[in-house]
């Protein structure tokens, strides 16, 4: 905006028209421009793990604890009250969360759903109140919380803005306040943990908050009271992060800078209890004992368990006793750390910087995404591509265009979703015009493959294993796409007569009828397997009213499918249906 300026923390100051209160659509477009700056700074985030121990990487569990958290909004729909969003948000995030600080995350959006509870819109003073009950919860979710960690740093920010809100009635200034104190915090940690000192490093679970905070101030810049579309998330290669206070610490940094322990640091063990019934109280009471770094958390439905345990067939089998356990995770902290310091070991060898990665943090591994519509672009976003393609059905890209995208991700290695048949030839051709970069195709032949995809990426694997494991999940996906013939044909023993709705299921024309309903009625009866669950998206000439008709008669029809609706924006294509 004209005349606005950036602090340090490169927050706007308060030069930006007042915001008043956040709605449900902007609270969703808040939380997707939250999980884009922290997948854009995760790496760096990384880089600073070293407490309790090293437990994975800090920036990668956040990051995909989040995620899971905006995909459950996603699920149910925006135009909702900011309640609502932030409820499927805290769910989503428990859902999802990995590792300490992916738990300790979740508690945080749960005590903001929690101070939100019933409200259609929120204010500056109700922001303020949710970011303190947040971390009311998150402190009473470990069982020995310790300063100087991202407990610190979500209730000396939410202090901050109880400070900011009572003198400003603008969320602006609220969040403005609440992001700059939750910078000065993280780079306060190290004097409060000599284990943070003497690794160097500031606590990587408060900058990542503090990351998750910035992201979704910033996507409520400019924003005027009275909006009714949200902004689009801000991006990669917006104004810079704040760096944390480390710069020019030389030699071995984070977990590298740790020596190894005689004993071992023992297995990660994390599950899911699921009840009915559960007593959240007697199940921490008789598990956190087992372990340390012990967080578990929940309802009496769903129990979210972390810990630290030398002996996780003890800890398993007394879990198992509370309920039916899903999700179970168990990784060699020893194996993990010894990793870390070979690693360290050969770059120093080399030359290089020991603790395995260069500020400010520059991203391995990014996506880039061929989509068409503003719906289907932004749902892409919102799952983390970096940079989406517009293109598709009539409007292929070029080699060019794909080459600038993978520029721009900024990534050294990237994969590349082409989500279209006729685009999975072009994208080939990238990686050998692409210089030391490593372009990767994962063969999205339609746009639900290319979402089922993205939701398997795993940030903390390699090239290889993610387009395995992308690869793996558009086999479980089937798309329907309705749209209208343009020609007189034949197709599969069929007479298709211009201007026909006719079904294109996995490329091949199954169904013709007179209109969308009846067509998409057609082939959900005719499936040979019934699928559990089918994502429908609207086209850009189909009204809002039109497609929530249509899918209010599919669940009648069909009351054994679970439905959801999104608009796609798409051109040609009333409806695209992923089958699941």
């Amino acid at each position: 905006m004209p005349g606005a300026e950036r602090d340090a923390a490169g927050v706007r100051s308060a030069t930006k028209e007042p915001l008043h209160e956040v709605t449900g659509p902007l609270m969703a477009a808040a939380l997707r421009s939250a999980l884009a700056w922290l997948q854009a700074n995760q790496d760096l985030i990384n880089d600073l793990n070293v407490f309790p121990v090293p437990d994975g990487d800090t920036g990668s569990n956040m990051y995909l604890t989040l995620r899971s958290a905006v995909e459950d909004v996603e699920k149910g729909g925006e135009v909702r009250p900011a309640a609502a969003v932030m409820q499927s948000a805290a769910h989503g995030s428990l859902m999802g969360a990995r590792g300490n600080s992916g738990v300790i995350l979740s508690q945080v959006l749960r005590g903001f759903a929690q101070e939100l509870a019933n409200h259609e819109r929120v204010d500056a003073a109700g922001i303020a109140a949710a970011l303190q009950e947040a971390s009311n919860v998150a402190y009473k979710a470990v069982m020995k919380p310790t300063e100087g960690t991202v407990l610190t740093v979500v209730r000396e920010a939410a202090a901050a803005a109880r400070q900011a809100a009572d003198g400003s009635d603008d969320i602006h200034v609220v969040l403005d306040a609440a992001v700059r104190e939750a910078h000065d915090s993280v780079d306060r940690t190290p004097q409060q943990l000599a284990v943070l000192r003497d690794a160097g490093v500031v606590d990587a679970g408060g900058f990542g908050f503090t990351v998750i905070l910035e992201g979704f101030a910033r996507a409520l810049e400019g924003v005027e009271v009275g909006l009714a579309t949200p902004p689009p998330p801000r991006r990669v290669g917006e104004p810079q992060l704040r760096p944390p206070g480390f710069a020019g610490v030389e030699g071995r940094r984070g977990a590298a800078a740790v020596a190894a322990r005689e004993e071992g640091w023992g297995y990660c063990t994390e599950f899911l209890i699921h009840g009915p019934g559960l007593d959240l109280d007697r199940v921490r009471g008789e598990l956190a004992p087992l372990g340390e770094s012990s967080l578990v958390v929940g309802d009496p439905d769903l129990i979210r368990v972390h810990i630290h345990t030398h002996e996780p067939a003890l800890l398993i089998g007394a879990a198992a006793r509370q309920g039916r356990l899903s999700k179970l995770k168990v990784e060699d902290m020893s194996a993990q750390h010894h990793d870390v310091l070979d690693r360290a070991a050969a770059e120093e060898a080399a030359g290089g910087r020991a603790n395995g990665a260069d500020l400010p943090g520059a991203r391995h591994l990014g996506v880039v995404a061929v989509a068409p519509g503003t719906g289907f672009r932004e749902i892409f976003r919102g799952l983390g591509v970096d940079q989406v393609v517009e293109g598709g059905q009539t409007m292929n890209p070029s080699i060019e265009d794909l080459l600038n995208g993978v520029r721009e991700s900024g990534a050294g290695e990237v994969i590349l979703l082409p989500n279209n048949g006729n685009v999975i030839l072009t994208a080939q051709q990238v990686d050998d015009l692409a210089g030391e970069t490593t372009v990767r195709v994962v063969p999205s032949r339609n746009l639900p493959q290319g979402i089922s995809a993205l939701l398997a990426l795993d940030p903390t694997a390699d090239l290889d294993e993610n387009a395995r494991r992308m690869e793996e999940a558009m086999a479980g996906v089937r798309t329907v796409e309705i749209t209208r013939a343009v020609r007189d044909s034949t197709a599969n023993g069929r007479t298709i007569h211009a201007g026909d709705v006719i079904a294109v299921v996995d490329d091949r024309i199954t169904e013709v009828g007179d209109d969308n309903l009846a067509v998409a009625q057609a082939v959900l009866t005719n499936l040979p397997d019934r699928p559990e669950l089918v994502t429908v998206y609207s086209g850009a000439g189909v009204a809002e009213e039109e497609a929530e008709k249509l899918v209010s008669a599919l669940r009648t029809s069909h009351s054994d499918i679970e439905f959801e609706l999104h608009p796609g924006g798409q051109e040609h294509y009333p409806y695209i249906l992923s089958l699941e």
